[in-house]
């Protein structure tokens, strides 16, 4: 049994209102691990994993990555009130797609995510990692039946700039909640790529299969000491952990400078050391 952190996040650089409704993510940081140590975590025990709510990652390529961090920055800390009123006509779009049974990874990542509780959210790593001898992609997903009936539920967030992590507040503040850990192993190199990490892998060939739950106890889920402790003073890559889990692919390697850049501008900037 090891202790777990865990931070939900959303997709911007710059602190938006919640009414900028863009894909959610996921991070967890699993205590006093034992194994051999990735390069640049030998001085760690802790193994993180980091994913999003969709099970394939917008960008193909690092190349392709590149281009939409490029363009993530371009808007960042720029306009937030035209940045509202994009994402309500690009959910208005959204609704559109999925009610003839289709559905835009574009639209919900610039902005177009229905306005649904997060706590009832899938998560998904997107990209592979190995997976002892083997290599797969993992998932997070909510079991207990309180979470679980949270999926899909909308979420007011117009005029309440912090509406998702005060609904996460309120929920913790009197209720517990069990996720399942998922692993999907790589069967077929073909349709399971490593190289290509917007490739959804077919889960009628290779099913997500449940090897460990996360409980969490009702608790202050965010408060400003937490705050300090956890968004300040702690970092989170999926190059911390084991070489057994060492992240595979194109865009698994351009994230590893891509995380250690932004980990040491938010230390120099906040004057708040990381801890790892």
């Amino acid at each position: 049994m090891h202790k777990v952190l865990m931070r939900l996040s959303t997709n911007p650089g710059d602190v938006l209102s919640d009414s900028v409704s863009t894909p959610r993510g996921l991070a967890i940081k699993i205590a006093d691990v034992e194994g051999e140590r990735l390069q640049g975590s030998k001085t760690q025990t802790t193994q993180d994993f980091v994913m999003i709510n969709a099970p394939a990652f917008t960008a193909a390529t690092p190349k392709a990555f590149l281009s939409n961090l490029k363009l993530l920055a371009k808007t960042t800390d720029r306009a937030p009130t035209g940045k509202k009123v994009l994402s309500a006509v690009l959910r208005g779009a959204e609704k559109v797609v999925e009610a003839v049974g289709g559905e835009s990874g574009t639209l919900k990542s610039l902005g177009g995510h229905p306005e649904t509780h997060i706590l009832g959210e899938t998560f998904y790593s997107c990209v592979p990692v190995l997976y002892g001898p083997y290599f797969a992609k993992l998932s997070i997903a909510p079991v207990s039946p309180k979470l679980r009936a949270l999926t899909d539920v909308p979420l007011a967030v117009n005029g309440h700039p912090d509406a998702l992590r005060d609904a996460v507040n309120e929920f913790f503040a009197t209720q517990k909640g069990e996720c399942e850990v998922r692993v999907q192993l790589a069967t077929d190199i073909e349709k399971m790529p490593i190289e290509d990490a917007s490739v959804q892998w077919p889960e009628d060939e290779s099913p997500y299969v449940a090897v460990a739950r996360i409980r969490a106890a009702s608790q202050p889920a965010w408060d400003e000491a937490r705050s300090v402790a956890f968004e300040d003073g702690l970092a989170f890559s999926p190059w911390h952990g084991l070489a057994a889990h060492r992240p595979l692919g194109g865009v698994m390697r351009s994230r590893k400078p891509a995380y250690e850049m932004s980990s040491e501008f938010r230390g120099t900037f906040n004057g708040c050391p990381m801890h790892k």
